[in-house]
């Protein structure tokens, strides 16, 4: 039996944009994955104009109504301390059924890019299976059979950084937001 193929997409995703859903969605119609489950981190890390972690599951789920494929994970947002990746890649195998399932651990190149200065980097370079997401000015420095580079179909490559700062100004952000996302913020005051 063929094992299902797993995508676990960890980040801030504050807030969570078209891109990171698209991405998502590329990822199980190119069929490289059966699903993707977004992990967003939790409170516990630091990281100027973060919303609190709860509004951004709560995001996430909205933006993943459409689609049974796509998925949200709280394990981050529940973890009352400090999970560095090590610890969330743990959790999520151990949650998991390793024996009929496939998990791969999505990221973009520029965050991969800095993995040989996270905690455990040898081990979790070694043990799992990662989809990179290259993304423009940052190449691809690792080579593993556990890495596959992705090149996605969609170019644009706008932050959710950009995407924050459209909000203050208040202008439009339709094109980079799913609707009920926006409603979501705008509900909750969150930028």
């Amino acid at each position: 039996m063929e094992k299902i193929k797993m995508g676990f997409f960890g980040g801030c995703f504050n807030p969570p944009s078209n891109i990171h859903i698209n991405l998502a969605k590329e990822l199980v119609e190119t069929k490289l994955l059966n699903s993707v489950t977004f992990v967003p981190v939790g409170d516990y890390y630091k990281k100027k104009n973060l919303v609190e972690a709860k509004h951004r599951y709560n995001m996430l789920l909205e933006a993943c109504k459409e689609w049974d494929y796509l998925r949200v994970e709280d394990i981050a947002v529940k973890s009352k301390e400090n999970l560095y990746a090590v610890d969330t890649f743990e959790l999520i195998y151990d949650k998991y059924d390793r024996e009929n399932i496939e998990i791969y651990l999505i990221m973009g190149s520029d965050n991969f890019k800095n993995m040989t200065n996270w905690k455990a980097y040898d081990e979790i370079i070694s043990k799992y299976r990662y989809i990179v997401i290259e993304r423009p000015n940052y190449v691809q420095q690792i080579n593993s059979k556990n890495i596959i580079y992705y090149e996605l179909n969609q170019k644009e490559d706008f932050s959710s950084t950009r995407i924050r700062h459209l909000l203050k100004k208040g202008e439009d952000t339709s094109l980079y937001l799913n609707k009920k996302v926006l409603e979501y913020i705008q509900y909750n005051k969150l930028y």
